[in-house]
């Protein structure tokens, strides 16, 4: 006797792909960042400075850090 013996294959369910969970930075005050300076390579000044001038009371380490380059590379006149 011959049984059928066939067996459905069915594709696996397409899930959508997983989005990346972006991490919120911690915001620190101009004092908390002037005083952590060697962080950014330069002195207490430069950075206590360079926030002041960008009117920044606080900031995360990622916009402190482009606002001091950007005081760094500034020409004076």
């Amino acid at each position: 006797m011959a049984t059928n013996n066939k067996r459905t294959v069915t594709e696996p369910e397409k899930k959508e792909p997983a989005r990346a969970v972006q991490a919120q930075e911690s915001t620190y005050s101009a004092q908390e960042l002037a005083k952590a300076h060697q962080t950014f390579g330069t002195s207490y000044a430069i950075v206590a400075t360079a926030l002041r001038l960008a009117g920044k009371k606080e900031a995360t380490i990622t916009e402190a850090k482009q606002i001091i380059e950007t005081f760094k590379n500034k020409e004076v006149k």
